[in-house]
C-alpha cells in the first residue's frame, strides 16, 4: 500500500547519487579506498582510533564478540528488550545470552540493578544498547564492568551522534558497533561498523572481516601485497564501495537531520501527553539522544492490533521495538527462557509502539499522526 506517513525514509539526494556515479566510474565496488575513506572520517567523527567497516551491524556485533576470545559456556549479559542480533551474536561466538531487565516503564534502557545481580563467574562481557537513541546509564554500567572485570560492549545501533559530555556514543565502552540500515538515521542500506580505542580487539576484528586473511583484495590490486595468508577462521563481512560512499555523504547530513528529529519529538510529546491512555517514556531524560524512533507505551486495556490496523487505514505505519527476546519461539526451545521473570520488559513488549519519525517528516506529518492517533484512541 501506498503510506501516507511512512516509519521511516531515506534523506537521499544528487550528494549521494553523485558519490554512487563516481564509484561506478571506478569500476572497484568490492571494498577499497572509499571503505577506508568511510572509516576514517568516522573515526574522526567518534573521536575514536580505529574504525572498521562491515557488511551489516549483525555482522559488526559478531565480530566485536569474537575479538574477545569466548569459550563456550561464557555468558554475555543482555538487554531482553533489545533487537534479536544482539543476542544472536552471542550464540554465533558458542556463549550463552543472560537476559537482563529494562530499567522502567520511563526508561527502557537495560536495569543496572537487575544487570549486577545476574553477573556470574561465567560472566565475560555486557552488551548495552542505547535505545531509540536514549545514552544508557553509562557511568554505573562501566562502574560495575571495571569492578567485575568484565568487556563492555556499545551497541550504539540506535545512537549515532548522541553525546555524552563530550564523547559521542560508540565512544564510550571498550568496543562498539554501529548498524547502518535503512532505517537508521545514518544509513547505507545494509551496513555497520565496530569502533574501539584498543588495537588487540581493532586487530582481531579486522583480521576475521575478511575470512582471516592476512591481505586484502584491495592490498593486491594496488600492489601493496602480492599474497597472503590465512591466521584465523574469518567471515565475509566486507562493506561494499558503494555502501561506504552512501556512508560519506549520510554522515555530513547527520548533525542537521539528528536535531530536526528532536523537533519533530518535542511536537510529538506536546501533542499527545495530554491524552490518557498514550503513555510517552524518556521525558526530561537525565542524558543525550539521537532521536532514532518515537515509543509510546498504550494502555493494557488497548488492543494494540486493532490500534495498528486503524492506523494502518489512515496510511500510518508503525512498528514494535521490541519483542522481548526470551520470548521468541527459538530462545524458549534452546535457552528454556520462558520460565524467566524480566516483568518490565515484558510490559514494554506487550505494550509499546513506534509511531514515525524520520527527518523528512515535517510538522503538518506529525499533527496527522497525533491527530489519527488521538481520535482512533477515543474510539477503542
Amino acid at each position: 500500500m501506498k503510506w501516507k506517513v511512512t516509519l521511516a525514509d531515506l534523506d537521499f539526494d544528487e550528494r549521494e547519487l553523485n558519490q554512487l556515479i563516481k564509484v561506478f566510474g571506478s569500476k572497484w565496488l568490492t571494498m577499497g579506498e572509499m571503505v577506508e575513506k568511510f572509516e576514517k572520517r568516522f573515526a574522526q567523527f567518534l573521536g575514536a582510533k580505529y574504525c572498521i567497516a562491515t557488511s551489516s551491524g549483525t555482522g559488526a556485533l559478531h565480530l566485536a564478540l569474537k575479538s574477545l576470545g569466548l569459550k563456550p559456556g561464557d555468558e554475555v549479559l543482555v538487554p531482553a528488550i533489545t533487537f534479536v542480533a544482539s543476542a544472536n551474536a552471542i550464540l554465533y561466538n558458542s556463549a550463552r545470552p543472560v537476559f537482563v531487565d529494562s530499567t522502567s516503564l520511563d526508561d527502557f534502557n537495560i536495569s543496572v540493578e537487575d544487570l549486577e545481580r545476574k553477573i556470574t563467574p561465567r560472566s565475560k562481557a555486557i552488551i548495552m544498547l542505547h535505545y531509540a537513541g536514549y545514552i544508557a546509564n553509562i557511568k554505573e554500567i562501566k562502574r560495575i564492568a571495571k569492578k567485575r572485570g568484565l568487556i563492555l560492549i556499545e551497541d550504539a545501533a540506535h545512537a549515532v551522534g548522541a553525546k555524552l559530555g563530550n564523547k559521542k556514543a560508540g565512544n564510550l565502552g571498550d568496543i562498539s558497533c554501529f548498524s547502518f540500515f535503512s532505517n537508521k538515521n545514518l544509513t547505507t542500506g545494509e551496513g555497520g561498523m565496530v569502533a574501539t580505542n584498543n588495537k588487540k580487539l581493532a586487530d582481531n576484528v579486522r583480521l576475521c572481516r575478511s575470512h582471516g586473511m592476512t591481505t586484502l583484495t584491495w592490498e593486491r590490486h594496488t600492489q601493496k601485497a602480492i599474497s597472503y595468508d590465512v591466521l584465523d577462521l574469518g567471515y565475509n563481512y566486507r562493506m561494499t564501495e558503494l555502501s561506504a560512499a552512501l556512508g560519506i555523504e549520510q554522515l555530513k547530513k547527520l548533525e542537521k537531520n539528528n536535531l530536526k528529529r528532536k523537533k519533530l519529538t518535542d511536537l510529538y510529546v506536546q501533542n499527545l501527553n495530554r491524552i490518557k491512555g498514550i503513555y510517552i517514556p524518556f521525558q526530561n531524560y537525565p542524558r543525550d539522544s539521537s532521536y532514532h524512533i518515537f515509543p509510546i507505551l498504550l494502555d493494557k486495556k488497548v488492543n494494540r492490533k486493532k490500534f495498528i490496523e486503524r492506523l494502518r487505514q489512515k496510511g500510518i505505519q508503525t512498528s514494535i521495538h521490541y519483542p522481548p527476546v526470551h520470548q521468541f519461539t527459538y530462545y524458549k526451545k534452546i535457552l528454556k527462557t520462558s520460565k524467566l521473570n524480566l516483568p518490565i520488559a515484558e510490559q514494554i513488549g506487550a505494550r509499546e509502539l513506534t509511531l514515525p519519525l524520520h527527518p523528512l517528516m515535517d510538522q503538518k506529518d506529525v499533527n496527522y499522526v497525533c491527530e489519527q492517533a488521538i481520535s482512533i484512541f477515543n474510539r477503542i
